[in-house]
């Protein structure tokens, strides 16, 4: 067995820099091959990098200077203050493909323009406000306006790479990165798929949605579009719908969108056998529409209204899901205004960071609307090597019909060219990427031997409702 490469030796200058963000530190040597070493002055012998916190520059130019790679950051970021001031990101080939020409709101980043320092005669300038250099590089010399804050105890990493707050940790971020892939990595394609909540195939149109226009347009556009499916719903299937399936040639598929669609019913089970007993349900449903139809549902869990409870999630994989797609890593922690990233305490502070997180052993993808997407969060997910999950509602194609389906796709192929795929493809390829910590409990259950759940006696009727509403939108629309 080959021993794991050892990790790289960054030099973390004043000493007294270092002694102030324990936490910061642990964190990114947890995402990355590297250990932070305190130094003083002119300790700069056994380091792979320098990495110099404040207005000092004489470690990291020495460094430089010796061919090691160097990053200074001149100042700390401070408490958000003011309106955010938008940093542009540079358009070269030095910066990974998803960053190139992003702009970047941070509230922190106006308060410290007035020590910015004007980018040194041949240095290529990677971010800019207003003009203002705010990373700069010139050979292994790195140059930051901001270094980031000590985390808070329950803080997560990902709190500092976000739409609305990048500056300070994206310089240091991007050079951890560069440095432990020799400078030559950048990320890999991004996977990515848009998905729609709740259509079904009782007819070849499900509002907004054309069952045959939209596979047309998917193969004519190269995306994948998903259909979240209720279980309930799975009774009956129209052969027009079924061929626009069939004739897409993979550019549409099936996902499971919770059980009877009761309201978000998954986040309410918190029974363990009733939450078993919903999930079976779900999935003896979807059993019997692919022994009818033929078709594939992939066993990936879309919980209706973003709603998820811990027995849910528990559930889910026991019967077999392959996976979960929400909004938030831990669903049933995010309500409350609590932040989309709130976590327990035992998942530690890389909590969003990486391809796929685990709830309850469960993967778990991130998801992100297609109406009101963020640019930044996207470029920023692209960046981190997660896949890139668009959803949406038939009511989303009311004004723009397909067009918002090829905006929603040219913004993600703005991030680098995209890998289209299902769900299932793209759980199967995040949880390669991000192995779960040790082996999942062995107690796994055969669906078709779990008792049925409580009966819900207005289930259906919600149901009929529900659809009958979407599949009238579209003579609404044009009444009003």
């Amino acid at each position: 067995m080959s021993e794991e490469p050892r990790p790289l030796t960054v030099g973390v200058f004043p000493a007294s820099a270092h002694a102030a963000a324990p936490r910061l530190l642990a964190a990114l040597e947890e995402a990355y091959p590297v250990r932070f070493e305190a130094r003083g002055e002119g300790e700069l012998s056994d380091l792979d990098a320098v990495l110099e916190l404040g207005c000092s520059a004489g470690a990291a130019e020495g460094a430089a200077r010796a061919g090691r790679p160097a990053l200074r950051m001149l100042v700390a970021e401070a408490p958000e203050r003011g309106e955010p001031a938008v940093q542009t990101l540079g358009t070269g080939d030095l910066l990974d493909r998803p960053l190139r020409g992003v702009e970047l709101p941070d509230a922190r980043l106006a308060p410290a323009l007035g020590a910015a320092e004007p980018a040194a005669e041949g240095a290529a300038v990677l971010a800019s406000y207003g003009g203002i250099p705010t990373w700069t590089r010139r050979g292994k010399h790195e140059e930051a306006l901001l270094f980031p804050a000590e985390l808070g105890p329950k803080e997560a990493l990902r709190e500092r790479l976000c739409e609305h707050r990048s500056a300070a940790l994206l310089p240091l971020v991007h050079f951890l990165r560069r440095l432990t892939t020799g400078g030559t990595r950048q990320p890999a394609e991004p996977l990515a798929s848009l998905v729609f909540d709740d259509p079904n195939l009782h007819w070849p149109t499900y509002g907004f949605v054309d069952l045959a226009a939209l596979a047309a347009h998917a193969r004519a556009h190269g995306y994948h579009a998903g259909l979240a499916m209720v279980p309930l719903d799975a009774w009956y299937a129209h052969p027009r719908a079924l061929r626009a399936l069939r004739e897409s040639d993979g550019a549409l598929s099936l996902l499971v969108h919770g059980n009877d669609h009761y309201g978000g019913e998954l986040g309410r089970l918190h029974d363990g056998a009733e939450a078993l007993a919903q999930a079976a349900q779900a999935l003896r449903r979807v059993r019997a529409f692919e022994r009818r139809t033929g078709l594939r549902v992939e066993r990936v869990m879309v919980p209706p209204h973003e709603q998820c409870s811990q027995a849910a999630a528990t559930a889910l994989r026991r019967c077999g899901f392959e996976a979960l797609t929400v909004t938030q890593p831990f669903p049933w922690l995010g309500d409350g205004g609590r932040s989309w990233l709130a976590h327990p305490p035992e998942a530690g502070p890389l909590v969003g960071w990486h391809p796929v997180d685990y709830a309850e052993g469960l993967p778990v993808l991130l998801r992100h609307p297609i109406v009101g997407r963020s640019l930044p969060e996207m470029s920023l997910r692209a960046f981190l090597g997660q896949p890139l999950i668009l959803y949406g509602h038939q009511s989303d194609l009311d004004e723009g019909g397909l067009d918002v389906l090829i905006a929603a796709a040219a913004d993600v192929e703005r991030l680098g060219p995209a890998r289209w795929s299902s769900l299932g493809e793209i759980a199967a390829a995040a949880r390669a990427a991000t192995p779960v910590a040790g082996a999942p409990a062995a107690d796994a259950v055969d669906p078709e031997l779990v008792p049925p759940p409580r009966r819900r006696p207005l289930a259906v009727p919600r149901r009929i409702l529900s659809e009958g509403r979407d599949r009238l939108s579209p003579l609404l629309s044009r009444a009003s």
